[in-house]
Order: C-alpha cells, then structure tokens, then sequence
C-alpha cells in the first residue's frame, strides 16, 4: 500500500499542471487521482500522516486559515460560494500534510520535482503547437490555450526551472550529462515562457536567472559554472530573437506600461479595488468572506473581473485577519529557507519568491500551488536540518 500511495502522490503532483485540462465539467484527471490517493491514505494512516502537525508550524498556520475561511460563511456575501471554495481548501490540506509525509527522502521528493517538471513538459509542448498557429498576425492565440491561463503556465513553467537548479544542484561533479540534460531543460523551458506571451512569466524568468547567475559569479566559481551561465543567457536572447516581432513588441512594453500603471488594465482594476476598500461601510478586518471577491467587486465597480492580485483578493475577502494569517504562513516559509544550510542556497528563495510575484498579478485563491509550495520548502529544510540532502561537490 505504501508504494501505491507513494506512486499517486508523484503523479498527482505530475497533473498539477495540467489542471485546466478535463476529463469533463470541473473534473480533473488531478481530482481523480486525489480521490485514489485519499482513499489510499486511509488504509496506511500511521505511514501516511506521522509527521506531527506541531513540528510544522506553517500547517497550524493554514489550518487557522482555513478555519476561518469557514466561520467567514456567517457574513459572507455569497455562502453557498464561500462554503465551495472551503471544500477546495481542506482537499489542499489534506494533500500537503499527506505529501509532506510521503515524500520523506530526497529521492523522493526529486522524482517529485521530475514529475512536476514532465507535466510542465507536456503543457508547454501543447502551448507551443497552438502557438505555432497564427502567432506571427496577433497576439490572440494567447486566448486560445487550451491548457490554461498563460500566466499561471509561465508561473508553473518557471518553477520547473527552479527544480531543474534544485537538482541540477545536488548532483555531483561526476554527472555532468545530467547537468548538462538540465541546462538543456531550462533553456527549452524559458522558450515556453516566451511564447505564452506572459510579461509577468518573463519578470519571474529573468529574477530566477538573476538570482542562479550573480551569486556564482560573484564567488567567481568554475570556469564550467560561468559557462553554464554564459549559455542560459545567450540561449534565452538567441530564443527571444527568433520570436515573432509581435510578441517581441509584448515583452518591450513591459517598461512602458510599468512606468503609465497599468499593466495590461491592472492598474485601473486596482485603483477601484482601493476605493472599495476605503469606503465606510466596507468589512475591511473580517472581509466579505471567502471566494466572493468577484460578486463584491461587481455590487461596488459595476466591473465583473477578478482582483488580478492575490494580496488585494484576500484583503477583500478575508479582511485583515486573513491577509496576516497567510503573510505569516509565507513568512515562516522564509525562516525554513533561511534555516537551510547548502551550498547555492539563492536558488532555494526562489522557491518563494517567484509566488511572491506571481501572486501581484494572478489570482491564486481557488489555486492550490500556494497550499504545495510548502511541501517542497519544509522537506527540503527537514531534509537538511537532519543532514539527509546531498551537496554539491565544493
């Protein structure tokens, strides 16, 4: 039972990015092996569910959330749909606690990260056919994806990346057809962010080869390492180049619109956000509840869209009670990563930094990647804290 278990957890964290994809209405391939998996655990509890809960501070965090998030249904302006989203959120406790347990070795959680990594894979591969289509006319081919929205892609693509360092990390100077295979997976993989046309992919893209990059250049490490660097780099402008000239003029607007605030819209979205929330009459500390900040900001702005923010999602919904609850849960993510003692360890923050940014403009609240950041940060600290992650030759 045990190695089933261990079998759906790697392949339900394979079909996570691969969730927009359906089997049919709201039913994921992801939701059927959830169901495989839960049921599963139950039969291997004592395995399953060992690490106390008290030794992970960050779950008694997300358990407080999710508590709350429920007794929100008293005010809520929508119960029926703050009650739904509740139920998404204890499916995605249920998973992190279940898969912090069963990834309990770094082999394990690199064939984690693999499978993570193949799913990425798959969508980028799909992406890039539908791409090919009519993406030298315009930029609606963006619209048509039919593996999800372009943004949260180049999220979940880019966190590929960070994995393929992770790993490209630890391994040992005697295989280097492996590093080379994941040198060559991260160029392939930062096409894909290029050609989802997602400006804020390509932001999260250069912050993660900045954050690989200055650290051993300023150590001034092996001339194999700087090589490496050189051909990320030049791999990526060379990528960049033999984009279409439209997608190319996308990402050259990107200071342009920064600097005017607006960021494709965003900036009008956010300053009405801010003027509901200033209004008398608005629950600013307890919030609207859970899951109604589209109703809410419909019955104020008249305008039917969603935050395109995560932080100003929660403050909305949740008030300042949930804001801090999952700013703390982030912060004691921080301590984890600063607690990790390894060779490269800039790599590891981009475990959380790159959802930092992610979440200034996409909506994550029915996402369950913030709840599964966590598994692969606290096991990589666990792992180090007992002296059970390989390092790197030095």
């Amino acid at each position: 039972m045990g190695k089933l278990i261990y079998i759906l957890t790697i392949l339900y964290i394979g079909l996570i990015p691969m969730e927009a994809i359906t089997i049919a209405e709201d039913i994921s391939y992801g939701r059927i092996v959830f169901i495989l998996l839960f049921a599963s655990s139950l039969f291997d509890i004592s395995r399953c569910y060992k690490i106390k809960i008290t030794e992970q501070p960050h779950i008694v965090i997300l358990f407080s959330f999710i508590f709350y998030c429920f007794i929100s249904i008293i005010w809520s302006y929508d119960q029926d749909e703050t009650l739904h989203r509740v139920q998404l959120l204890i499916q995605y406790i249920i998973i992190t606690v279940l898969a912090t347990n069963v990834l309990c070795d770094y082999k394990r959680l690199k064939w984690a990260m693999i499978a993570f990594c193949l799913g990425c894979g798959y969508i980028g591969i799909a992406s890039f056919g539908e791409y090919q289509v009519n993406s030298a006319v315009d930029m609606s081919y963006r619209s048509e994806f039919t593996t999800g929205n372009p943004n949260e892609n180049a999220f979940m693509i880019n966190y590929a990346i960070i994995f393929l360092l992770i790993i490209s990390n630890n391994l040992l100077r005697a295989k280097q057809m492996l590093n080379i295979l994941c040198i060559s997976g991260i160029v392939i993989f930062s096409y894909f962010i290029l050609i989802l046309g997602s400006r804020n992919g390509v932001i999260m893209l250069a912050t993660t080869l900045l954050f690989y990059s200055i650290p051993k250049i300023y150590r001034k490490s092996s001339f194999k390492s700087l090589l490496a660097i050189l051909i990320l780099i030049l791999g990526t402008l060379y990528l960049f180049c033999a984009l279409p000239e439209v997608v190319q003029e996308r990402y050259l607007g990107i200071q342009d619109q920064i600097a005017e605030n607006e960021m494709a819209g965003r900036g009008y979205i956010w300053s009405k956000i801010f003027d509901m929330l200033n209004q008398p009459d608005f629950p600013i500390i307890k919030g609207t509840g859970w899951g109604t900040f589209i109703p809410v900001f419909f019955q104020y702005s008249g305008l039917q869209i969603g935050a395109h923010n995560f932080y100003l999602n929660l403050l909305t919904t949740t008030g300042l009670i949930g804001l801090s609850l999952v700013l703390y849960y982030l912060y004691r993510l921080f301590l984890y990563l600063k607690l990790i003692r390894i060779k490269n360890k800039s790599v590891y923050y981009l475990l959380l930094v790159i959802p930092l940014i992610s979440m200034i403009t996409t909506n994550w609240e029915s996402r369950k990647w913030w709840f599964i950041i966590s598994v692969f940060i606290y096991t990589l600290y666990r792992l180090n804290k007992n002296n059970l992650l390989p390092y790197n030759e030095t």
